[in-house]
């Protein structure tokens, strides 16, 4: 009850607050937005580099390396998108950054330590590109024209998915469990995956509805900012909320490798960052892309 509490408190104003700032902040392509997602990409490669150092003892995440890997995307896809930098500059950035992770490992002074450079190799991409560079995409929908309310649209989009899948999830749980109960028969859900073996199927078919229903509304209400067909919409619901879905399970794979409950701490009622932006890190390229060429 009491993390309960806690998370509805942390909703009524981290809710709110990132509201006013997309539709108050929208100077320089939302560039208040972009520095948040910035910094949320560089404390969740910290967090991430956690996993890696618990799963690998000879692996040591700097405290100062690891974020400059978590926020170089998506901070180059900020001076992109404001014309600082040419658009390729995300390409140069990644062969700068994985170039020098490769030839750091040339470096090491004991025999020993050879070991570790496929593993260390590995670990530093990785927390370059996730959550980085899918972070860079959210960014990238802030070069849009009405990218304000194409923002909003797609924050709704993930996160009435995950509210209605986790709400349709316990309510069919609850009814379910109560009917086995007044059987006297135990109920386990079907078709779960065993990376979150709580989630249900109709959990699933309810974001999803929610998701398409959801855009559809936006379009309603904003017919100019959000064009295109009944199909065309209905297709972007469907591929936004199964990337949402998909971005909750990735993260709980990462999770349950490390044998972790949460990404972190930091957040109260929520864990880390990650554990709040994953469903955005997977959804928010499908959405551009959807954007770009369906829409």
């Amino acid at each position: 009850m009491r993390n309960l509490i806690v998370r509805t408190i942390l909703f009524l104003v981290a809710v709110p607050a990132l509201i006013a700032i997309i539709i108050f902040l929208p100077q320089w392509h939302h560039l208040a937005l972009n520095l948040i997602a910035v910094a949320a990409s560089a404390i969740g490669a910290s967090e991430l580099a956690r996993f890696f150092e618990r799963r690998d003892a000879a692996y040591r995440a700097s405290s100062f390396t690891i974020p400059l890997l978590g926020a170089a995307l998506p901070l180059t896809q900020i001076l992109i998108v404001n014309g600082i930098l040419p658009q390729e500059s995300i390409q140069l950035v990644i062969y700068v950054a994985a170039s020098v992770i490769l030839l750091l490992q040339i470096l090491r002074r004991e025999d020993e330590g050879f070991r570790y450079t496929l593993s260390n190799t590995a670990a530093n991409l990785t927390l370059m590109l996730y959550p980085g560079f899918f972070l860079a995409y959210l960014v990238r929908i802030s070069s849009f024209e009405h990218a304000t309310v194409l923002i909003l649209t797609f924050l709704c989009l993930v996160f009435f998915n995950d509210t209605a899948a986790y709400l349709s999830g316990m309510l069919y749980r609850s009814l379910r469990e109560a009917r086995a109960r007044r059987s006297g028969r135990t109920w386990k859900p079907r078709f779960v995956l065993p990376v979150s073996p709580n989630k249900t199927l109709v959990g699933f078919a309810g974001g999803l509805a929610t998701a398409t229903a959801t855009i559809l509304v936006a379009q309603l209400l904003f017919p100019q900012q959000i064009p295109g067909s009944t199909l065309d919409l209905v297709l972007v619901g469907i591929a936004v909320g199964l990337a949402t879905i998909f971005g909750d399970l990735i993260e709980s794979a990462l999770k349950r490798s490390a044998t972790r409950k949460d990404s972190g701490s930091l957040i109260p009622g929520r864990g880390g960052i990650l554990d709040s932006i994953d469903s955005v890190l997977y959804a928010a390229p499908v959405f551009y892309y959807l954007l770009r060429y369906l829409i």
